[in-house]
């Protein structure tokens, strides 16, 4: 890894911790639900609405829009742009891992903060189920060729 990167690494990280405390700041003040009254349901609806949109962001072709003005066009062919924050954006977008975190702390925020945020994710959660019964599906179709 370039040094270069390490530094805008370091951006990412304290980018993320600064949108951690505003998503607890945000929660103590606004939160129409609490995470001690979280159950199974709530679990599984975030981990699902978290899978979708981590899914959209780096895999979809309707979020291109978003991930190619960050990268390199070299021969015609998209790459990750070579350093410095547009690097770090095209590793962000392109890491089911990172996006992951990110991902979950967008979802639980807006999932705790009322009806309209529930609605937000338990759609997320819904397409996620369908995408991964999809999968499966195609997994099982394979098996019995």
């Amino acid at each position: 890894m370039q040094k270069d990167q390490y530094y805008w690494n370091v951006i990412a990280l304290f980018a993320f911790a600064v949108l951690c405390a505003l998503s607890v700041a945000v929660l103590s003040r606004y939160a129409a639900s609490d995470l001690d009254e979280f159950d199974f349901l709530d679990l599984a609806l975030l981990g699902l609405g978290t899978f979708r949109l981590v899914h959209l962001i780096t895999y979809d072709k309707i979020f291109a829009i978003v991930r190619d003005p960050f990268m390199d066009a070299k021969g015609g062919r998209l790459r990750k742009a070579s350093g410095g924050w547009r690097r770090l954006v095209c590793e962000f977008l392109a890491c089911i891992w990172c996006t992951g975190m990110w991902s979950a702390l967008l979802a639980v925020t807006v999932y705790l903060l009322g009806p309209w945020g529930r609605f937000t994710v338990t759609v997320l959660a819904v397409a996620g189920l369908g995408s991964l019964l999809q999968v499966i599906s195609k997994s099982i179709a394979r098996a019995n060729e």
